[in-house]
């Protein structure tokens, strides 16, 4: 096994969804924040006159006190587990609806550790991100596997065939011979944010008015100079790829390098496709102006600094490209980042249309101090020269 460590931040609002929303008697607002706290810990420890008195507002189900008295017998240094950043017009929200059982309040969570309250990038987001571009890479991009893939789509009659068919002849394997996937032997572990690495704020449509979503996402450069930095963690099983036998059984060999070419072409094309699409309707172009402004500056050996900017085609560089890659990540990224170019066949329920390139709406977070709304789900990783790659 090879293991590439990267160091990883979120360049714009990332949100990966758990299928977890809050529960009222589980999160309170105290001091500007959302306190994720056990509940059968604050219970434990409340003497018995206290405990009698929750007991009956149980039995009542009286939501409203159940939360007073938990605001008032937390300790967070004691019973919390998690505490998450919120927005000014959250918490106004929250206290309106949170303690009536007849209001909708629904808060999409990210995925967390339930014993130590930790949030977590799920690593089969990150591989899927990679998959894509990977299938990509070997269906547009190759000039030995283009020809060959596309002409398989094209001679598969079955329009909902056609997907499994594209799949199959990029990665020449399969689906049922899994033996065969190169990704099977590509692991990448599940990245642990640091402690307040959300937030949680609001997530707009642009095409489906009234329809308002709050979500807890990854704070990103978007927000802050230094963002909130992981560690993501690929693993390569580069000696079984290079043995004889297996490298005979697999649909196609990869390396780390390919990796960093099919991530940065593909993702970096629809960075600049979304951008061309949704700001050349604004006349200043402020949200694809207020991204760019989110990349860092690469410096390389020879002291040149490099400014990631989408107008560049820096994937050509070798020192960069050998450093850096774009991803796009979770809930929000929308079909063209997680269908390969050209070949795109989606469907517009709305319209009543196919979709063959980009979809005609966004749903974007709302920032807050007079910030532009920000597209959700991108991701850079940089290579951690300060750790050796581990080969085991």
């Amino acid at each position: 096994m090879t293991t590439y460590h990267f160091k990883a931040q979120a360049l714009t609002p990332i949100h990966v969804g758990c299928g977890c929303e809050i529960e009222p008697t589980e999160f309170l607002i105290k001091d500007e924040k959302l306190v994720q706290f056990n509940t059968a810990q604050v219970i434990e420890n409340l003497p018995p006159e206290a405990k009698e008195r929750f007991i009956a507002f149980t039995d009542r189900a009286d939501l409203k006190e159940i939360q007073n008295f938990l605001r008032h017998h937390l300790d967070v240094e004691r019973h919390g587990i998690s505490t998450i950043d919120t927005a000014a017009g959250f918490r106004s929200e929250y206290a309106v609806k949170a303690s009536n059982p007849n209001n909708q309040f629904r808060v999409d969570m990210m995925p967390r550790n339930p014993h130590t309250g930790q949030v977590y990038v799920p690593g089969s987001s990150i591989k899927g991100a990679i998959r894509t571009a990977v299938v990509n890479y070997f269906t547009n991009l190759d000039p030995e596997t283009r020809p060959v893939v596309h002409e398989h789509v094209k001679n598969e009659r079955i329009d909902n065939k056609k997907g499994q068919a594209l799949e199959e002849n990029a990665l020449n394997c399969l689906k049922k011979d899994t033996h065969k996937d190169i990704f099977r032997l590509i692991h990448v572990r599940d990245a642990v944010l640091p402690h307040s690495s959300t937030r949680i704020d609001r997530a707009v449509n642009s095409g489906a008015k009234g329809i308002q979503m709050w979500v807890e996402r990854i704070k990103s450069r978007a927000d802050q100079a230094t963002p909130p930095e992981f560690i993501v963690s690929i693993r390569m099983d580069t000696m079984a790829m290079k043995h004889s036998s297996v490298k005979k059984n697999l649909g196609r060999t990869i390396s780390i390098d390919t990796l960093f070419d099919a991530c940065n072409r593909f993702y970096w094309g629809r960075m600049v496709a979304e951008g061309n699409r949704f700001d050349e309707k604004a006349s200043d172009g402020a949200s694809w102006k207020s991204i760019e402004k989110t990349f860092p500056l690469g410096r390389l050996e020879n002291e040149k600094v490099l400014s990631i900017n989408p107008s560049v085609s820096f994937w050509n560089d070798p020192e960069f490209r050998n450093r850096c890659m774009l991803l796009r990540i979770g809930h929000f990224s929308h079909f063209e980042s997680l269908s390969v170019d050209e070949l795109r066949r989606g469907w517009n329920v709305k319209k009543k249309e196919p979709i063959t390139d980009i979809g005609s709406t966004r749903t974007r977070c709302v920032m807050e101090k007079g910030k532009d709304a920000m597209p959700f789900g991108w991701l850079m990783l940089t290579l951690d020269q300060d750790k050796d790659v581990k080969a085991y």
